[in-house]
């Protein structure tokens, strides 16, 4: 057996070439899937991330999938709001262990602004509960500051300090420039749609709506000074969502029901983890298609291992005789060539680990600072020992059929 591994090196060496041409091809396509493999998960668990902080996400009465998203993601407009005595209603509930409310409908160039309290920084947590951290600055000490995401700051060149002033509703011009904003603090990158967040003081969103009614500004004395403004006139009249987090897991049920069924007001409680496994169905296609995409380049770089291996038949006929006459039987042929393909599979999935730890420890970063997708640096999974195995024996099954060829010719050229 060593002697026959020893010849199978010393061939595929007197055709460096040709064998380094298909090892590269191979091992690319090897890169390819695994790559393809490891972002789509990256994906997943950047997508599942907004997940992390509540068990019940609290919101007026609509599509499951619609109340997770602009919630979560603030993709989509609610279709009503909550009331504020609703909301303190439930939050008395004894197993909740915290509750923090979510009010949307203003942007700040293309951006989308969130009112909530101090507490959404402290409790909000995603990918392996991780809570937000800062850049620069702190949470908003008064009304009017503001805390924005790290891909505001970014695109808009924002620094601690400056003065920024929301527009009424999403993409709109009417202006509340009355009431200017301070930034009081740039979050750290998450991944997470909170990136793209304009974070608010519920109070404030009450101070600068004073003057509007339904969708339309309607001055009224007074009101456009932030110092004529009490405590008990920013109390929030209605909120859009709230995250709400129980003290035991297995509360959750109890909880959704008694809010779905809430007769003051129609309310609806959704599971974020069940509703957004739901949306992933439904956008995994994609996932679906790129694997397959990757399988098929494996699948044409193994076609042109056998195309390869047939090529060089007629050419190592001379080579096949010379081993006939040294006493090498059909059968050691066979071997051969089928030895030749597992080495070139098994170099090929070498070259591909090696190829693809260097793309993690430099793309990995990368990634997660640019575009917030998260990649764990793990070495190798079951999973991708299974996929080397299976590489390896369907390596040696697409040989067999240039293998049965050599061992007729060299049966022939024996004769």
């Amino acid at each position: 057996m060593k002697i026959l591994i020893n010849l199978a090196f010393q061939s595929l060496f007197s055709r460096k070439a040709t064998v380094f041409l298909t090892v590269i091809s191979l091992t690319v396509s090897i890169v390819l899937f695994l790559s393809i493999d490891t972002l789509r998960l990256g994906a997943k668990k950047s997508f599942f991330g907004n997940v992390k902080s509540g068990d019940l996400i609290l919101g007026s009465r609509s599509g499951e999938i619609q109340l997770l998203l602009y919630s979560l993601f603030q993709i989509g407009n609610p279709t009503n709001n909550i009331s504020w005595e609703s909301y303190k209603e439930i939050s008395k509930k004894t197993e909740i262990a915290w509750i923090v409310p979510i009010s949307l409908g203003d942007s700040h160039k293309q951006f989308r602004v969130m009112g909530t309290t101090k507490e959404y920084f402290q409790k909000y947590s995603y990918r392996k509960g991780q809570k937000l951290q800062y850049q620069f600055g702190t949470h908003f000490q008064n009304t009017f500051d503001v805390v924005i995401g790290s891909d505001v700051a970014k695109m808009l060149n924002y620094q601690l300090d400056d003065s920024i002033i929301i527009a009424h509703g999403i993409a709109s011009q009417s202006l509340h420039d009355e009431f200017p904003f301070k930034v009081k603090g740039i979050l750290q990158k998450t991944g997470t749609s909170v990136d793209k967040l304009v974070l608010v003081s519920l109070e404030a969103l009450e101070a600068i709506h004073k003057d509007w009614k339904a969708g339309s500004k309607i001055p009224i004395k007074g009101v456009n000074n932030k110092k004529n403004f009490k405590e008990q006139d920013l109390i929030p009249k209605e909120i859009t969502a709230a995250i709400i987090k129980l003290k035991s897991p297995i509360t959750i049920f109890k909880i959704q029901r008694e809010i779905n069924d809430y007769e003051y007001e129609p309310l609806q409680a959704i599971i974020p983890g069940i509703v957004l496994t739901k949306l992933w169905q439904i956008v995994s296609v994609t996932e679906n298609i790129m694997l397959t995409i990757s399988a098929m380049v494996i699948v044409s770089a193994l076609i042109g291992l056998i195309a390869i291996l047939y090529s060089t038949l007629n050419n190592r006929r001379r080579e096949m005789a010379l081993l006939r006459i040294v006493g090498a039987s059909p059968r050691t042929i066979f071997s051969l060539l089928l030895l030749e393909a597992l080495i070139i599979s098994f170099l090929s999935i070498l070259f591909s680990i090696i190829l693809t730890q260097l793309l993690n420890f430099f793309l990995f970063p990368i990634l997660d600072y640019k575009y917030g997708i998260y990649l764990e640096n793990s070495f190798l999974l079951l999973k991708d020992f299974y996929f080397f195995v299976i590489v390896l024996f369907t390596a040696v099954i697409v040989s067999i059929f240039p293998a049965l060829q050599a061992y007729k010719n060299s049966i022939n050229d024996g004769m």
